[in-house]
């Protein structure tokens, strides 16, 4: 009998353990996501300074200026000739986290602003985009297998739909 209760507590307490750690490490993915998308915003900010527009996209991929004025794939950098100077503001975009899912970011139509997306796992994250009713809701973007329901701009966070 001494046994079985032993047992029992040990699986309840194996069960919180479980759970605390499943908890800290998607919060951990989610912090990871963030610091990459602020990265990412530092890098474009940095291209918008020197080219004087944020970096385009070709079927669904960054491109950076060459030095013949041509956009080609950026191939997992984000860079620009300056002249003949290759000026490289990243030197590997950050890839997310879950092989599942992506990161997304979409120029504005005219150059002037763009917008990052993530999916964060923790859909109570206080960052997760709310709906009118203050609900978690996504942006309508695909970011691999789910959502994005994480967007931040070149003004900032965005958390309301």
């Amino acid at each position: 009998m001494e046994l079985l209760l032993v047992m029992a507590l040990i699986a309840i307490l194996s069960a919180v353990g479980l759970g605390a750690y499943t908890q800290a490490t998607l919060k951990s993915r989610d912090t990871e996501r963030k610091n990459d998308l602020e990265q990412m915003v530092k890098a474009i900010e940095l291209f918008n300074n020197d080219i004087g527009r944020y970096p385009m996209i070709s079927n669904g991929v960054m491109t950076c200026p060459q030095a013949d004025k041509t956009e080609v794939s950026c191939n997992g950098l984000i860079y620009a000739y300056l002249g003949n100077t290759r000026a490289i503001y990243m030197e590997k975009v950050p890839t997310d986290p879950d092989s599942g899912k992506k990161y997304v970011y979409v120029p504005d139509t005219n150059e002037t602003g763009f917008s990052l997306y993530a999916a964060l796992e923790n859909t109570q994250d206080g960052d997760v985009v709310v709906d009118s009713n203050n609900k978690p809701t996504d942006w309508g973007v695909s970011c691999g297998s789910i959502n994005c329901n994480y967007k931040i701009t070149e003004t900032g966070l965005v958390k309301t739909k």
